[in-house]
């Protein structure tokens, strides 16, 4: 989340720090196949974007609901961690709070979600989040 901002909401990126337009990619990777829960290699692959402000700093972002202005998306699909320790965590909140409550996301995999949370301890998955990115 963001430094001065409540939990549920994130302010990046700002007039004063906008987006980086030259960088975007996804946090998905082939490694993540036996490495993550099959439901995180989804997010990762089809509902996650990694974004960059022009200052440098990292963000997470919904795909789906990326087009629409900040105040018609639900909580938290702008994600900011303060470290990349904190990065698994903020995906278990991303997956908790905004993919059932986000109107733009499949429901194919909104109706993932919920399996996540009986795989959540699956064999190194917070260890391999923070390596991965």
């Amino acid at each position: 989340s963001c430094p001065s901002k409540p939990r549920s909401s994130c302010s990046l990126p700002t007039a004063d720090d906008p987006i980086d337009e030259s960088f975007h990619m996804k946090l998905y990777s082939n490694r993540d196949e036996g490495n993550i829960n099959p439901v995180h290699i989804v997010i990762r692959r089809e509902v996650l974007e990694v974004r960059r402000t022009v200052s440098g700093r990292v963000l997470f972002q919904c795909a789906c609901c990326k087009h629409l202005p900040r105040g018609e998306r639900a909580k938290l699909s702008t994600l900011a961690p303060q470290s990349i320790d904190n990065l698994y965590r903020s995906m278990v909140r991303f997956m908790m709070v905004h993919v059932p409550a986000c109107g733009q996301i499949p429901k194919n995999i909104k109706d993932l979600s919920p399996k996540a949370s009986r795989v959540v301890n699956e064999r190194g998955t917070k260890k391999y989040w923070v390596k991965s990115a």
